[in-house]
């Protein structure tokens, strides 16, 4: 919840107002709160010619980081923004 303070006009009120609407996600307290984007197309553009490495580093992680990701993950797919294929 944003509360806006009485020291201001009614017009920057409805300002301070507009904005935290246009502007919900910024302020948002979980995930679950953050309002869906419709992508229609993402597109990567890279230069011609350039290489990328094919080798893999890729370490495991320790439970630590396990645990904070997998947390992170679920809570983003309760939310609906990522799904389990």
């Amino acid at each position: 919840q944003i509360k806006i303070g009485n020291d201001l006009s009614e017009t920057q009120r409805n300002q301070v107002h507009d904005l935290c609407i246009e502007f919900a996600d910024m302020f948002a307290l979980a995930v679950s709160e953050v309002f869906p984007m419709d992508f229609k197309m993402f597109k990567l553009t890279f230069p011609e010619g350039t290489k990328f490495t094919t080798k893999v580093n890729q370490r495991p992680l320790t439970p630590p980081q396990h645990e904070f990701l997998y947390e992170r993950l679920n809570e983003l797919e309760k939310a609906g923004i990522i799904r389990h294929i």
